[in-house]
């Protein structure tokens, strides 16, 4: 299954784009993608879904969805 990004907010109103797998914050190019507004963090969520960007603490077997599952989906 490919990686499910989403975004949380903290005490101090920034946003946080993390895996919903391992709950993770995500971390590009060495920096996690924290401390966000919120339309910096759609707009990360946007890229790594789209493949613009990709994350260094996410496998990349699970962020394209390889191999499949064992029933095959």
């Amino acid at each position: 299954m490919p990686t499910i990004y989403k975004k949380r907010q903290d005490s101090e109103g920034r946003w946080e784009v993390y895996d919903d797998e391992s709950e993770e914050a995500v971390i590009v190019d060495g920096l996690p993608l924290s401390g966000l507004d919120e339309i910096e963090a759609n707009e990360a969520i946007r890229k790594l879904e789209r493949g613009e960007v990709t994350s260094d603490n996410i496998p990349p077997t699970a962020q394209s969805g390889w191999p499949p599952t064992k029933d095959g989906i």
